[in-house]
């Protein structure tokens, strides 16, 4: 069994009659743990408190699950409860729970599906995401982390959290110095080394860079103090462009950040990192060795202390690592960083500065995403985004659109590598798991549309009997639907895209099926459509029928937003 959270009002009813039921019994309090049985058969949710209790209670759980059922005040929505196995108390919805249910979606409409979390476990969630250098476009891989982030954001606001978005601009080093580099030489037709930056789309950002300021931009300024100041101040300029570029391919992704974070601005020309060493210092954190400033972060689980200042007198990156979790700390209760796996060292010393800094560890979350492998025709491509040999974001989105880049990578747990093959996800057909799903709610949209342009009237869904909707594919279809909140809740809690995005693909079947199985309309002449299906003859049964295909098409809607991907009235 599957352990679910109870945000079902009904749910949420049927726990507080099993605890008081306990009470009543004189057993032990205990929390029901209610549960969805893996088989069908079993009913559609289940209590274990009877095995649980049996060591406490000092009695068999069969005699405490009859004691249970008992005493238990049984709500009309449960048609039956039953004792099964060694003690598992089942229960069956009624069917006025699945009446309940369509007339439940027709009212929420947009918002079913979305729930809110008890009040003390609220948060304001930093969600930092992408974060890729600002030394080049961003590369197909980049999608993935665009992708789940941008749906894991949602599935936190979904679910009653605020949320910011957040991008951290690294613009601020060596790199950007080489950056600059890179440009002035492109720029002047100096020749580039293997060390530089390459690609057409140094020779896009130079280009853009002459067009807006001149010629001049590139010669060596009093105020340069000489060639590696002129690269810092060319760099400067260009990675704003490139960020700017970065921003407007993200976007045409649907994915819009509240914060892009300059490293720079933020971190250096502030002070920031300068204060928060001298927090660190001041908390007894940090130590001197060798002439350089140490942070115990060995203490508090990391393997080794860190670097915060060198025997030079220069932060280290991890200094400024710090002073950014400093940072967002004052902006934010809960910190979520999602890293790709080249940063998996970087989990234990951020906790380990987060506990430096007197921020709960458990308040910083970081999960770990494995890497794309980019195909072409099952053949590997190749990448380097120094030598500027990638395949950039934007182009396959301009080629594919963003509902096809998005939806592989949110069907796939984090902790799997993805083949992202761009000949695959470029395929139009129901082979393709996006197109599968977004022809369900689109085949839903032309069933209502014929029914309306036939002049069919459904009348209102408050009006509907729905007690006539009995057919194993209505009652597959229903019992579906009933799991979207449940499902947003378990994806948001673990922070899982790929629940809700095989929930949506197993919604599209059973939609489908029914589609097969069950009409409105008698078929019209010369109509072959679904020539298996049962014909609704009798009216009542086409309105039921129409309104069941309405909140089907608003729940499958609702699981496509969550994901940020659209869900289209045609195809």
């Amino acid at each position: 069994m599957a352990r679910t959270p109870l945000i079902d009002p009904v749910l949420a009813d049927l726990d507080a009659r099993l605890r008081a039921a306990l009470v009543a019994a004189g057993l032990p309090e205990a929390d029901p743990d209610l549960e969805k049985p893996k088989q069908a058969d079993h009913g559609d949710w289940a209590t274990t408190v009877a095995l649980r209790l049996a060591k406490p209670a000092r009695r068999s759980p069969r005699d405490i699950a009859q004691l249970v059922v008992d005493h238990l005040d049984v709500p009309e929505v449960v048609s039956e409860v039953s004792i099964a196995g060694p003690g598992f108390v089942n229960l069956r919805f009624a069917h006025r729970y699945h009446e309940d249910l369509v007339r439940r979606v027709l009212a929420e409409g947009a918002r079913y599906g979305h729930s809110q979390v008890p009040a003390s476990e609220r948060r304001h969630v930093n969600v930092e995401f992408v974060s890729a250098n600002p030394t080049g476009p961003l590369h197909v891989g980049a999608g993935r982390w665009a992708a789940t982030g941008d749906a894991i954001a949602e599935l936190l606001h979904a679910t009653g959290h605020q949320v910011t978005r957040e991008y951290y601009v690294n613009d601020a080093g060596e790199q950007i110095r080489l950056f600059g580099e890179s440009l002035v030489l492109v720029a002047t037709g100096g020749e580039l080394t293997e060390e530089h930056y390459r690609g057409h789309a140094i020779v896009e950002v130079a280009e853009q860079l002459r067009a807006t300021h001149g010629d001049a931009l590139f010669a060596v300024q009093p105020e340069d103090d000489g060639e590696a100041g002129r690269a810092a101040r060319v760099g400067v300029l260009g990675v704003e462009a490139m960020r700017q570029h970065i921003q407007d391919g993200l976007h045409a992704m649907g994915v819009d950040f509240d914060v892009w974070f300059s490293e720079r601005e933020g971190l250096h020309e502030t002070g920031a990192i300068e204060a928060t060493i001298a927090e660190l210092t001041e908390r007894g954190e940090a130590y001197t060795a060798d002439g350089a400033l140490f942070l115990r972060t060995a203490a508090h689980g990391d393997d080794k202390d860190r670097v915060l200042r060198r025997s030079d007198g220069r932060p280290t990156y991890f200094a400024a690592d710090c002073a950014y979790l400093r940072d967002k700390w004052s902006r934010a209760d809960q910190l979520y960083y999602l890293l790709g796996a080249d940063h998996h060292g970087y989990v234990d010393r951020l906790k380990a500065a987060a506990a430096c800094l007197g921020v709960p560890p458990e308040r910083v979350e970081i999960r770990i995403g494995q890497l794309v492998n980019l195909l072409r025709g099952g053949e590997p491509v190749r990448m380097s985004k120094r030598a500027g040999e990638t395949i950039d974001l934007d182009e396959v989105l301009e080629e594919v659109g963003s509902d096809v880049v998005r939806y592989p990578f949110l069907r796939q747990g984090l902790d799997t590598t993805v083949d992202f093959d761009l000949a695959v996800v470029a395929a139009q057909s129901m082979e393709n798991p996006v197109y599968y799903v977004q022809y369900a709610h689109a085949r839903i949209a032309s069933v209502l549309r014929n029914a309306d342009e036939r002049g069919f009237d459904p009348g209102e869904g408050d009006d509907a009997d729905l007690s006539l909707l009995t057919h194993p594919a209505e009652l597959a279809l229903l019992t579906a639907m009933a799991g979207l909140p449940l499902v947003v809740a378990e994806a948001a809690e673990l922070r899982a895209t790929q629940r809700l995005a095989r929930y949506a693909e197993e919604l599209a079947g059973t939609f489908h099926r029914f589609y097969t199985e069950c009409r409105i309309l008698a078929p019209a002449s010369g109509d072959a459509d679904a020539p298996g299906a049962e014909v609704a003859e009798d009216p009542a049964l086409g309105r039921a029928r129409y309104h069941l295909a309405v909140a089907a098409k608003q729940v499958l809607a609702n699981a496509l937003a969550l994901l940020r991907v659209s869900a289209p009235e045609r195809m």
